[in-house]
Formats: C-alpha cells, sequence, structure tokens
C-alpha cells in the first residue's frame, strides 16, 4: 500500500545572501497582514512554508537540514502545535537542492511529494491544491506552481506552451528576464526515482560545472519524455525572503 502524500522542505542551505544571521535563515520573522491585530502576527519563513502545506491537507512532512542548523528543530518541534508531523533529515555537507531533497527518497519513493521551499513566500495559498488536482488531471509526472516575476536575476525562468506542458526552465537567466517562476511543485514516485538516477549517474562530479539546481533535473526529465504541466496564477506573486 502507498504512503499518503507527503510534503518537503529543503532547509540545508548557508543562507550566505543574507550576511551573517544569529539564527538559520528559515526562522527570519515575517508580519502577517491578516491576523486581525494592529501589528500582524509574526512566525518564521519555514513555519509559513509548514502552515502552506497543511492548509492543503499535507500534514505528514519532511525538513531536510545539515549539521549545525539545531534551532530549525528546536523551533518547530515536532509540528504538533502546527497541526502537523514533522520529521528532519540530514543532508551532510549537501552541495545543492536537489542533492538535499533526494536525501528523503528511501522515505518518499512510493508518494506523491509536494515540494515547497522554506524561504518563499507566494500567493495565492490555494496554488498548491490546484497544482496537484491538474498533475493528477493530467496524470503527468511533475506539475508546477507559476506566478509572474520580474526578477529573472534571482528566480528560475520557465517556458510554458499553449497547452500548459512545461518546455524549458532556465536558472536565473539575468535581469530583464521576465516571466513565469514556479514556487512549489508537485509530482509522483516516477520522478522521485528519476532525480534519485539522475544523481547517481550524472551528478556525482560537478566541480567544474556549478552548482546543480532543480530546474537542471526537470529539464533533463522533460527530454527523457516525463510529463511537466504547469499550474499558472497570474495574479499570484512571490517574496524570497533569503534575499
Amino acid at each position: 500500500m502507498k504512503n499518503s502524500r507527503v510534503g518537503l522542505i529543503p532547509a540545508a542551505g548557508i543562507g550566505s545572501r543574507l550576511g551573517r544571521l544569529p539564527f538559520s535563515k528559515e526562522l527570519l520573522p515575517l508580519r502577517t497582514a491578516d491576523s486581525g491585530t494592529a501589528f500582524g502576527a509574526v512566525q518564521c519563513a519555514i513555519e509559513n512554508a509548514v502552515n502552506v502545506l497543511v492548509k492543503n491537507d499535507i500534514s505528514r512532512q519532511f525538513v531536510i537540514l545539515r549539521p549545525g542548523k539545531w534551532d530549525i528543530p528546536a523551533y518547530l518541534v515536532n509540528g504538533s502545535h502546527l497541526q502537523a508531523d514533522i520529521a528532519y533529515l540530514l543532508a551532510d555537507a549537501s552541495p545543492s537542492v536537489p542533492v538535499s531533497l533526494d536525501t528523503a527518497y528511501s522515505f518518499v519513493r512510493t508518494s506523491e511529494v509536494v515540494l515547497v521551499f522554506p524561504d518563499i513566500v507566494f500567493r495565492p495559498v490555494d496554488a498548491i491544491e490546484e497544482t496537484i488536482a491538474l498533475r493528477l488531471a493530467r496524470d503527468a509526472h511533475v506539475a508546477l506552481a507559476l506566478v509572474p516575476s520580474t526578477r529573472g536575476d534571482k528566480v528560475d525562468r520557465v517556458s510554458v506552451s499553449d497547452s500548459a506542458d512545461v518546455l524549458d526552465i532556465r536558472a536565473k537567466p539575468g535581469i530583464g528576464k521576465n516571466g513565469w517562476t514556479w514556487v512549489a511543485a508537485a509530482w509522483d514516485e516516477t520522478f522521485t526515482q528519476f532525480l534519485h538516477d539522475f544523481l547517481a549517474s550524472n551528478a556525482a562530479d560537478r566541480t567544474d560545472q556549478g552548482e546543480l539546481y532543480v530546474a537542471d533535473v526537470l529539464n533533463a526529465a522533460i527530454r527523457a519524455g516525463l510529463s511537466v504541466c504547469a499550474a499558472m496564477f497570474p495574479d499570484g506573486d512571490a517574496i524570497d525572503v533569503g534575499t
């Protein structure tokens, strides 16, 4: 019997773009505007990611850490106060997000996976629900939630066909490269296996190729014939609190 849907939150990064912080960047406090109080409620960035998954009925979650970021489990604990069921996985000296995600392989390889980032706050929150529904309706291997962006120097740019198939993803193509960017993803066990095999066969030595991005793996999956579709939210937006 297959496991239930599971959320992945990769939090193994160093967070050097924010300079010196006395805590992990995923614990950066955010103020929400819809709390009904004068100053808004305060929650941490990763807490927002946990809540987004919970609001979409994904309580079972894995947070992927690197050694030393113990303040995150100290803050979230097991997630029960957020109606989540959180477990932690260690990615020892992970060089990239795909390698961090593959840390969860043996735990999620028979599950539908939903990926959210702990430092990306996006709207609409129900984008997750619609993205999952689109993947299932189209029987696609991967579905990406897309919002408009004008920061091609900071985010991935996604090319989409008229039928909402993802054609190509360019990682941080540069200033002035506006268009769609992806903020979350849902995928099946076929893509989980593809990611695992791709890393085993293609990413063993990338010392002269720069950092491996999730976009690189998605592009390879598209070339290999896996179906990747896009749920587009033209009125949506996103903020990368890591910058």
